[in-house]
Protein backbone atom coordinates (compact mmCIF):
# COMPACT_ATOMS: atom_id res chain seq x y z
CA UNK A 1 0.00 0.00 0.00
CA UNK A 2 2.97 2.25 0.30
CA UNK A 3 4.74 1.63 -2.06
CA UNK A 4 1.18 2.28 -4.30
CA UNK A 5 0.46 5.52 -2.27
CA UNK A 6 4.35 6.65 -3.23
CA UNK A 7 4.90 5.73 -6.71
CA UNK A 8 0.81 7.87 -7.39
CA UNK A 9 2.93 11.21 -5.42
CA UNK A 10 5.34 10.56 -7.55
CA UNK A 11 3.12 10.50 -10.86
CA UNK A 12 1.38 13.29 -9.30
CA UNK A 13 4.15 15.61 -9.13
CA UNK A 14 5.72 14.66 -11.92
CA UNK A 15 2.42 15.22 -14.51
CA UNK A 16 2.08 18.42 -12.29
CA UNK A 17 5.47 20.01 -12.43
CA UNK A 18 5.70 18.65 -16.24
CA UNK A 19 2.44 21.15 -17.11
CA UNK A 20 4.40 24.33 -15.62
CA UNK A 21 7.62 23.89 -17.33
CA UNK A 22 6.35 25.65 -20.50
CA UNK A 23 4.90 28.60 -18.68
CA UNK A 24 7.96 29.08 -16.20
CA UNK A 25 9.98 28.91 -19.35
CA UNK A 26 7.95 31.18 -21.39
CA UNK A 27 7.62 33.72 -18.92
CA UNK A 28 11.57 34.06 -18.03
CA UNK A 29 11.72 34.05 -22.07
CA UNK A 30 9.37 37.70 -22.32
CA UNK A 31 10.51 39.06 -19.30
CA UNK A 32 14.26 39.33 -20.32
CA UNK A 33 13.60 39.70 -23.79
CA UNK A 34 12.94 43.74 -25.19
CA UNK A 35 12.59 44.01 -29.02
CA UNK A 36 14.84 46.04 -31.16
CA UNK A 37 12.28 48.85 -31.15
CA UNK A 38 11.89 48.89 -27.66
CA UNK A 39 15.89 49.46 -27.40
CA UNK A 40 16.01 51.61 -29.97
CA UNK A 41 13.17 54.02 -28.32
CA UNK A 42 14.95 53.29 -24.80
CA UNK A 43 18.43 54.94 -25.98
CA UNK A 44 16.38 57.73 -27.90
CA UNK A 45 14.25 58.40 -24.37
CA UNK A 46 17.63 57.97 -22.28
CA UNK A 47 19.48 60.79 -24.96
CA UNK A 48 16.95 63.23 -24.67
CA UNK A 49 16.78 62.78 -20.88
CA UNK A 50 20.68 63.57 -20.87
CA UNK A 51 20.50 66.41 -22.74
CA UNK A 52 17.65 67.45 -20.68
CA UNK A 53 20.06 66.61 -17.75
CA UNK A 54 23.42 68.46 -18.95
CA UNK A 55 21.25 71.92 -19.67
CA UNK A 56 20.29 71.78 -15.81
CA UNK A 57 23.59 71.22 -14.73
CA UNK A 58 22.97 68.00 -13.69
CA UNK A 59 25.31 65.13 -14.13
CA UNK A 60 24.15 62.93 -17.26
CA UNK A 61 22.94 59.25 -16.55
CA UNK A 62 25.48 56.05 -17.01
CA UNK A 63 24.14 54.47 -20.49
CA UNK A 64 25.74 51.19 -19.25
CA UNK A 65 23.79 51.27 -15.88
CA UNK A 66 20.61 53.12 -17.51
CA UNK A 67 20.86 49.59 -19.87
CA UNK A 68 21.04 47.20 -16.88
CA UNK A 69 18.33 48.79 -15.25
CA UNK A 70 16.04 48.36 -18.65
CA UNK A 71 17.13 45.21 -19.83
CA UNK A 72 20.06 43.56 -17.76
CA UNK A 73 20.61 40.51 -20.70
CA UNK A 74 21.13 43.35 -23.40
CA UNK A 75 23.48 45.43 -21.43
CA UNK A 76 25.64 42.58 -19.65
CA UNK A 77 26.10 41.72 -23.81
CA UNK A 78 27.48 44.72 -24.20
CA UNK A 79 31.01 43.86 -23.35
CA UNK A 80 32.77 48.05 -22.82
CA UNK A 81 29.57 47.88 -19.89
CA UNK A 82 30.84 44.44 -17.80
CA UNK A 83 33.42 46.57 -15.87
CA UNK A 84 30.56 49.28 -14.67
CA UNK A 85 27.53 47.04 -14.50
CA UNK A 86 29.77 45.20 -11.69
CA UNK A 87 30.89 48.06 -9.88
CA UNK A 88 27.34 49.34 -9.87
CA UNK A 89 26.12 45.66 -8.87
CA UNK A 90 29.07 46.13 -5.57
CA UNK A 91 27.72 49.69 -4.73
CA UNK A 92 31.03 51.60 -5.96
CA UNK A 93 29.62 53.61 -7.90
CA UNK A 94 25.68 55.25 -8.43
CA UNK A 95 23.22 55.52 -11.65
CA UNK A 96 25.64 58.18 -12.96
CA UNK A 97 28.86 56.50 -12.86
CA UNK A 98 30.18 58.29 -10.41
CA UNK A 99 32.13 56.48 -6.81
CA UNK A 100 29.53 56.59 -4.05
CA UNK A 101 31.70 57.86 -0.93
CA UNK A 102 30.77 55.88 1.78
CA UNK A 103 30.87 57.56 5.32
CA UNK A 104 32.19 55.95 8.27
CA UNK A 105 30.08 55.15 11.24
CA UNK A 106 31.26 57.33 14.37
CA UNK A 107 29.90 55.96 17.52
Amino acid sequence: MKKFVLCLLILFVTLYCLNCIPVAVGGLILKGSKTKGQRQEFLTSLHQTNLEREKAGLVPLNVCIAKYNFDQGWAKKDAGCTKTINAYIRGEIDEHGQKVVKQDKQK
